[in-house]
């Protein structure tokens, strides 16, 4: 669970930096806002995810945020352009047969297939692992 100043947020999936991490304590049970924020769109928390959740994570420094689009098969790449920036700038949309990069996780790219196909999600694995 994530903190904010408006609210506290359960987010799919989560990074925190070396550095954010080291201040983390053994029986902490909120935690500030992450380096990188991914969320799976679903039609009950689309208008959330792409809404107030959006504006909090820019708000707070989420410095790289993903939506996922399960129906679409696209991912939506948000993130600050300075640590100064509350709003994220304008998305990068990745499909099917295109390959992503973190601009937050030096090294990690992804092929936006393997993020929806179990083939092609499990030798992902085997290339990061």
């Amino acid at each position: 669970m994530i903190s904010l100043t408006r609210n506290d947020y359960e987010p799919d999936i989560c990074f925190f930096s070396a550095e954010k991490m080291a201040a983390f304590e053994e029986d902490q049970l909120f935690f500030p806002a992450p380096d990188l924020i991914v969320e799976i769109l679903s039609p009950k928390t689309e208008r959330l995810d792409r809404g107030i959740k959006k504006d909090d994570y820019a708000a707070h420094g989420v410095r790289e945020y993903w939506i996922v689009d399960p129906l679409r098969q696209r991912v939506e790449q948000f993130f600050l352009l300075s640590p100064e920036d509350k709003v994220y700038f304008q998305p990068y949309v990745f499909v099917v047969g295109e390959d992503m990069e973190s601009r937050v996780i030096p090294g990690f790219h992804i092929p936006v297939r393997a993020i929806f196909d179990e083939v092609a999600n499990l030798e992902a694995l085997k290339t990061l692992v």
